[in-house]
């Protein structure tokens, strides 16, 4: 009986390359849907950035905008308070001034004849009423006109009971000093100066008499 003898070795390779070109297909398939996928990725990411690099952009131009406006705040601040604090000296001044000629004035009332002011001097801070105390220095042909000045210190209105610091003999009379501080504190008044700056002559009147 003779047998038909079949190649098969054909057909396995024929089997095999078309094994392979699926894989080599399917591999193609796979590398470019990978690089479609990475591209994706690639171009998403790179858009998250840019967004990211022009919120940031945005944010650094406002914080600018920001710095900029506080310096200019702080500079008004600073230009507010130097003016307020040229202001408060003015003001200060014109209440020294103001309250130097209201003393004058009302020392200038109640010196007796007979006697006479040398020199008033502000001790700043030495008072124990409002800060303000004054040491006032003099001469006096005698005694009894240094007592009667110091009785009529307190009818000013401006001045407390003074103390007797020293006295001494000149010359000419007796020489004195005397110190006092202030019943209140003299404010210049705003509104109307000119009616409180006639106050003290119609008050002091009586006591020129």
């Amino acid at each position: 009986m003779n047998l038909i003898k079949i190649n098969l070795l054909p057909y396995r390779e024929m089997r095999e390359a078309k094994l392979k070109k699926q894989f080599q297909t399917i591999m193609a398939i796979g590398a470019l849907a990978g690089a479609a996928v990475a591209g994706l990725i690639y171009v998403s990411l790179n858009k998250a950035i840019e967004n990211q690099e022009t919120r940031n952009s945005t944010l650094q131009a406002g914080i600018k905008e920001l710095e900029s406006k506080l310096a200019t705040i702080e500079e008004l601040e600073k230009r507010k308070y130097n003016f307020l604090e040229r202001k408060r000296k003015v003001e200060e001044l014109d209440n020294k001034r103001f309250e130097g000629a209201r003393v004058l004035d009302s020392l200038n009332q109640v010196v007796p004849d007979g006697s006479y002011l040398i020199t008033l001097n502000g001790l700043e801070g030495k008072g124990n009423k409002q800060g303000n105390e004054y040491e006032i220095s003099g001469k006096a042909t005698a005694d009894s006109k240094i007592a009667t000045l110091m009785s009529a210190l307190p009818s000013t209105g401006i001045f407390d009971v003074p103390d007797l610091v020293e006295i001494q003999k000149a010359e000419d009379g007796q020489r004195f000093t005397l110190k006092s501080v202030l019943v209140q504190q003299i404010v210049l008044p705003k509104p109307q100066p000119k009616a409180v700056q006639a106050a003290p002559k119609s008050a002091s009147a009586p006591a020129a008499k």
